[in-house]
């Protein structure tokens, strides 16, 4: 492998130190859970790729913001940020919380499953939104109670507009 990318990322508030290599036709990922080979192939459609790993093919969409990646793959999107070291240390990092599930990309509000007041679980639909073309169910991040939704269905939305928010745990 020729090329070795030391990188810490931040997957959907969690902060993940990855190494990638490449050698030119195919890469290794490594994480803490492992390393994986894979092969990132184009399909033709905008963002579209198909993922090539673990003996498996998964279709995913990629959406690169000025801040963030968003992947779009088995009905979930995750933004995906690099961990500037230098910022860490500094403290201006603060990440995301996890009360707060904000839009990875402009989109519409499809359905809305849940009321302020609601009590949640873990994984629960909270909300389906369209964003490419593609819809993507956002569920809740933990246990909780919805303490606000703030878009109704056919609302359009920005980048980065809180979309639930959970009220903070007692």
């Amino acid at each position: 492998m020729d090329k070795l990318m030391r990188r810490i990322f931040q997957i959907d508030g969690e902060e993940s130190e990855c190494w990638l290599a490449h050698d030119g036709s195919r890469f290794v990922l490594t994480t803490p859970d492992g390393a994986v080979p894979c092969q990132l192939d184009p399909t033709g459609l905008p963002g579209g790729h198909i993922l090539r790993a673990g003996g498996r093919a998964h279709e995913l969409r990629l959406a690169v913001g000025p801040e963030a990646t968003f992947v779009h793959i088995s009905g979930r999107t995750y933004e995906v940020g690099r961990v500037d070291p230098a910022e860490r240390l500094a403290g201006r990092d603060a990440g995301a919380s996890g009360d707060r599930l904000v839009a990875p990309m402009p989109g519409v509000v499809v359905t809305v499953a849940v009321r302020p007041g609601d009590t949640v679980a873990e994984g629960q639909p909270l909300l389906v939104i369209e964003s490419m073309k593609l819809e993507t169910t956002l569920t809740a991040p933990r246990d909780g109670v919805i303490a606000e939704m703030p878009f109704a269905e056919g609302d359009s939305f920005g980048l980065k507009d809180v979309l639930a928010q959970l009220a903070p745990e007692e």
